[in-house]
């Protein structure tokens, strides 16, 4: 479909990939590159017994780059606290840089330490969007942050190559959004060995959360043409090889392009512009409110948003409608119809793969519902959804999504 010429818009994607097999032993000679010569790991202890960690240290120290330390006690959401402390750890033994071996909260919690490491003061110093120290009265380029290179384990959040972060506050109950320039990673390296032990479901929950991300920065309103070129590739590749990944782990072809497809999935949504959408606002809050895994809570949302999205008119329905018939869902019919196919196709897949499809299955009692519409009104991704919304459309979408 045509796209009208859009008023403004800014793009970037300066991560440096590396893909392929047995690149974890290259690790060090790759973030040599980058300027790092003593680079701290963070990780989490789940991932200790795997022997991935002992292979990072291994292809870091392979390259001429000594190990700072391992720091590995970020959790499944991280927080505030965890990205202090693992700040402090860096400056601790000496770390010159930051290499994060892990999930979207492994990395995020390394993205967020780099801030305090270099800037200092307290994380929440920083919450919003392009808030580091700039020259020229605020005005000009922002300060670097130490070097960052990221190897995840799973493929989902896409935060290996993005410029944001989200970090939990235990203490407001919220979801810390951080986003600038800076936090682009250095490096991304990209090795399905990295996923070869990761869970079913987990695999599932992050596919759905990187689906999530290609599907609201296609359809936000904050979208580009850059973007929508991401978006639609990356559907192509999860349409193809999601399911598969999940039902056969030992197929890495399979695991090594969802590795890819995550990373291109989440451009349009957290490329330069931070452009996702309602089911990030209402998966944010469950998360800090209820501790709802985030892919899960996106799988769980997204087919009720999807409908509520294509009631908003043509234009956006015509979005969904070119998604739809590239997964192949039914493409046809009214808008509603277009919007209740493409929902029902992603409540399939979602159930296929064991993951729960009500928001109660996930521990959300309906006494929480107000508190939830709270937190997902005052959730920046809520600015950029294709149909702007209100708290009485929240509550709608939470009570339809139990």
């Amino acid at each position: 479909m045509s796209r009208a010429f859009p008023d403004y818009y800014q793009f970037g994607h300066p991560t440096r990939i590396v893909a392929g097999r047995g690149m974890i032993e290259g690790a060090g000679f790759e973030f040599m590159k980058e300027g790092a010569t003593r680079p701290l790991v963070v990780t989490d202890a789940g991932l200790r017994a795997t022997g991935l960690v002992e292979k990072a240290e291994a292809g870091i120290a392979g390259g001429g780059l000594e190990v700072a330390g391992v720091f590995d006690d970020v959790p499944q959401d991280s927080s505030t606290a965890t990205v202090e402390a693992c700040a402090a750890a860096a400056k601790e033994t000496g770390a010159d840089s930051f290499l994060a071996l892990g999930g979207g909260s492994v990395i995020d919690t390394a993205k967020t330490a780099t801030i305090v490491f270099t800037h200092g003061g307290s994380l929440l110093d920083y919450e919003g969007l392009y808030t580091l120290p700039r020259g020229n009265e605020g005005m000009g380029a922002p300060a670097p942050v130490a070097p960052l290179a990221c190897i995840p384990t799973t493929a989902g959040t896409g935060s290996e190559v993005s410029f944001g972060a989200v970090i939990r506050d235990p203490e407001q109950q919220i979801k810390v959004m951080i986003g600038d320039f800076p936090l682009f990673p250095r490096l991304a390296i990209l090795d399905p060995e990295s996923t070869a032990t990761l869970p079913a479901h987990i695999a599932a929950a992050t596919g759905m959360d990187a689906m999530t991300h290609a599907i609201e920065g296609f359809t936000s309103n904050e979208g580009s043409p850059h973007g929508e070129a991401f978006a639609l590739h990356a559907l192509r590749m999860m349409r193809d090889n999601l399911h598969v990944a999940v039902e056969d782990p030992s197929n890495e072809d399979a695991r090594g392009n969802m590795l890819i497809a995550a990373s291109q999935a989440i451009v349009p949504g957290a490329g330069a512009t931070v452009a996702l959408g309602a089911v990030h606002s209402m998966s944010h809050a469950a998360g800090a409110r209820y501790g709802v895994p985030h892919g899960v809570a996106n799988a769980i949302n997204l087919p009720h948003v999807i409908r509520w999205n294509c009631a908003g008119g043509p234009e956006i329905a015509d979005r969904y409608r070119e998604i739809a018939g590239l997964l192949g869902a039914e493409s046809g019919g009214s808008d509603e119809e277009v919007g209740d196919s493409l929902a029902a196709w992603v409540a399939s897949l979602t159930g296929s793969m064991g993951l729960p499809r009500r928001l109660s299955e996930a521990g959300v009692p309906e006494a929480g519902i107000p508190d939830l519409v709270e937190g997902a009104m005052g959730d920046g991704c809520s600015l950029t959804n294709a149909r702007e919304l209100e708290p009485e459309d929240f509550e709608e979408l939470y009570k339809a999504a139990l």
